[in-house]
């Protein structure tokens, strides 16, 4: 499961409240997010390479679903909304890496 903006900031022992002062944004934390997911999509083809070929499945899986919980949001028209649209790129790309090794028949 993916660590929410409170277990980051116990692990960083950061705050995630404004009120106290250094703290976790949630802008922040979500654009990490889909920092994490370009980092993901280099990973599947990197996985490949190394001849992981199940690992792209499962980065495919969280990306959908991360997609569909940055859908529910209502982002404004900025860098954050700008980065989500890059998103469904980053899917696509990890898409075509699954294709590719499905025909080639390397899928396991």
């Amino acid at each position: 499961p993916l660590a929410t903006r409170e277990d980051l900031g116990i692990l960083l022992g950061v705050e995630v409240t404004p009120s106290s002062g250094f703290h976790i944004d949630l802008e922040d934390f979500l654009m990490g997010l889909l920092t994490l997911a370009s980092e993901l999509t280099r990973l599947a083809v990197n996985s490949v390479t190394a001849g992981d070929y199940s690992r792209p499945v499962k980065i495919s899986a969280f990306l959908g679903e991360l997609n569909d919980g940055f859908r529910l949001l209502n982002l404004k028209n900025d860098a954050l909304r700008k980065r989500f649209d890059g998103l469904k790129y980053d899917i696509k790309k990890v898409e075509e890496v699954i294709y590719d090794i499905t025909l080639r028949g390397l899928k396991s």
